[in-house]
């Protein structure tokens, strides 16, 4: 069994029993996305401050039956070492009786609770204004100053997402994809991209990445980015991936793709400077992750087709494609 088709399927009311049982909250449930979890928001009336839940709003994160406790301990120690830097990352919550991670009765799956960020995805922002690129740019470099010291064994890991893997996925999920000039173009940019890093290889540093800035976990508030959230990509990897993702999504739509994708790692760079081979590969590793997602995204529908978050960014991507490959050719 996929790991997909081992998300949890809780209710809304199963919500409410552990969010009561294990963090003593009385508080309404309702789903919401995840790629291979499961997240409630918990929206409460009463006063907990007194256990240091503060707000009446919280997330319930259910791990996914095959995740690794170490990866959650990872991700919540992640957390905890940057909360005293920045204020728009999550908070992990403890139990009623002190544990960061709970379990479901029965111990099927894992919990956690953690801090509700105000503000609303990226993604749902059609104007994507100078400042608004300054502020992401910012942000990515600040969260990227304050992992530069975490490190943790469980992140030192395989994973599908990790773009210095990108070519082999790639390769294994391409014939997934059904429309043959997708296909046809998702192999091309991909290659492009793949060409265009490959002298810089050897010169990009690793460390601790979030790797997942995308438009749906980055949170907008009056013109700026307010919060970034799910640390569940989080991986030992190429610290320019950050930086990378986050041009990837932002870049979707553009009308110029590089100014957009300049913009963004001039504010970067005044958090957290970049060598000058990191610089030069942020586009074409931003196309890598778009041809990446694209694979992944034909990979998981034929698990869960009738997940529509699955494929939330599926129609940008295939519309920037073109563009992509005609970028590349010309900056290559």
């Amino acid at each position: 069994m996929s790991l997909l088709q081992q998300a949890p399927r809780l209710s809304a009311a199963d919500a409410v029993r552990v969010a009561r049982d294990l963090y003593g909250l009385h508080a309404a449930a309702s789903p919401l996305p995840s790629e291979r979890d499961q997240n409630f928001l918990l929206v409460s009336a009463g006063d907990f401050g007194a256990r240091g839940l503060g707000t009446h709003r919280h997330v319930l994160k259910i791990a996914n039956a095959t995740e690794n406790r170490a990866m959650l301990e990872a991700q919540n120690a992640a957390m905890t070492h940057i909360a005293a830097r920045l204020p728009f990352c999550p908070r992990v919550l403890p139990t009623i009786h002190g544990d960061t991670i709970g379990t479901t009765t029965g111990g099927s799956y894992l919990v956690r609770l953690v801090t509700y960020l105000e503000g609303v995805p990226l993604a749902t922002i059609s104007a994507r204004t100078a400042a608004l690129l300054d502020s992401l740019g910012r942000a990515v470099g600040r969260l990227d100053n304050a992992l530069a010291d975490f490190d943790h064994p469980a992140i030192h890991r395989d994973f599908h997402w990790d773009l210095v893997h990108a070519a082999r996925v790639i390769n294994e999920r391409l014939p997934l994809v059904r429309d043959t000039g997708d296909r046809r173009l998702l192999e091309h940019v991909s290659a492009s991209a793949l060409r265009a890093i490959e002298p810089h290889r050897d010169e990009l540093r690793r460390s601790t990445v979030h790797h997942d800035a995308n438009d749906w976990n980055v949170l907008v508030e009056g013109g700026r980015v307010v919060g970034i959230i799910d640390f569940g990509d989080m991986v030992y990897s190429w610290t320019v991936a950050d930086p990378a993702v986050a041009v990837a999504y932002a870049m979707l739509g553009a009308a110029d793709p590089m100014e957009t994708s300049e913009s963004i790692v001039r504010a970067y760079e005044a958090e957290h400077p970049l060598r000058q081979s990191e610089r030069a590969a942020v586009f074409p590793l931003a196309c890598l992750r778009l041809c990446t997602s694209a694979c992944i995204a034909a990979w998981q529908q034929q698990q869960r087709p009738d997940d529509e978050y699955l494929v939330v960014s599926q129609e940008p991507i295939r519309r920037a494609l073109p563009a992509m490959a005609a970028l590349l050719q010309r900056h290559g």
